[in-house]
């Protein structure tokens, strides 16, 4: 059995702004199947809100998502 750890990170892009992190598993029953699913979803990105109807948005954040597999 594979498990899959997600470790998923935000941070605001505001000076004020705070930092988020969460913490997922999914099993996989080989490991061809969760470096697939690991390959598939870790990487790192800028979130853009679009300002609509004149909001105040805050500036554009930054998430992190780290995928590594562990044979349990």
């Amino acid at each position: 059995m594979w498990t899959l750890i997600l470790v998923t990170f935000v941070v605001s892009g505001a000076a004020t702004g705070g930092v988020a992190a969460s913490t997922s598993l999914v099993d996989f029953h080989d490991e061809a199947k969760c470096q697939a699913a690991a390959e598939a979803l870790a990487g790192s990105n800028q979130v853009n809100l679009p300002n609509t109807n004149r909001l105040n948005i805050s500036p554009p954040a930054i998430y992190r998502i780290v995928a590594k597999c562990v044979e349990r």
